[in-house]
């Protein structure tokens, strides 16, 4: 069974996702309401986000090999990051010790390093392989869902993959979290590289924090 989808960003009034200053507490906060199981990230999001945190990698330590441990009452979600190409090989563990992630799972494909594989391994990440030369997304969420009961998806990641996931019929729901801002001919799209129209319906228009707007959609599935 394919768990619900729910692709969520922060955007500027003409759709930019970058080149404006995100209210993140706001951000996370309207994330955290979608009550979903597990947190779906691209890689070069991932990597673009630790690297925008700190200039240097912290040394990985004992502990980085092991599991964390989680409460039975933990209603953290667990973060699934997909990374076929083990881009974020020597930087995984600085996800795994973000205090809003429950753990970390992987999403490869065929294609992926057999050296990254057995990193994971060695280090105690569950992996789901799904797809030849890229993942399929399709299958990785069945699989998230029959393995680890993940019934509901959040997205936070780059163009790419939310074009990637619509494109494939995969979203049930888009959220938007528009900032007072119009970034301009340099904006970088969200959806730029869609390869074909959505049609969507308004479930919900919301005014958050004075200047924000929350735009709930669903798609027609």
């Amino acid at each position: 069974m394919l768990p619900k989808v729910t692709l969520y960003n922060s955007i500027s009034v003409d759709c930019a996702i970058k080149d404006f200053e995100v209210n993140l507490g706001l951000h996370y906060e309207v994330l955290g309401r979608i009550g979903a199981d597990a947190l779906l990230v691209g890689s070069n999001t991932a990597k673009k986000g630790i690297e925008s945190c700190m200039t240097n990698i912290p040394t990985e330590e004992q502990t980085d090999f092991s599991k964390p441990k989680v409460e039975a009452k933990d209603d953290k979600m667990v973060w699934v990051i997909a990374d076929s190409r083990g881009i974020l090989q020597g930087q995984l563990h600085v996800l795994r010790r973000a205090e809003y992630a429950k753990d970390i799972i992987v999403l490869a494909s065929n294609r992926t390093p057999k050296e990254y594989l057995d990193y994971l391994t060695e280090r105690n990440y569950d992996f789901i392989v799904a797809g030849h030369d890229h993942v399929d997304y399709r299958m990785a969420l069945e699989l998230l869902n029959k393995r680890y009961g993940v019934k509901r998806v959040a997205t936070d990641s780059g163009g790419v993959l939310s074009s990637i996931l619509l494109d494939e019929g995969l979203v049930e729901e888009v959220q938007l979290l528009v900032a007072p801002t119009i970034v301009g001919k340099k904006a970088m799209n969200l959806f730029r590289t869609l390869n074909q129209s959505v049609n969507l319906k308004l479930e919900k228009l919301e005014k958050i924090d004075a200047d924000h707007a929350l735009l709930v959609y669903r798609t027609h599935m």
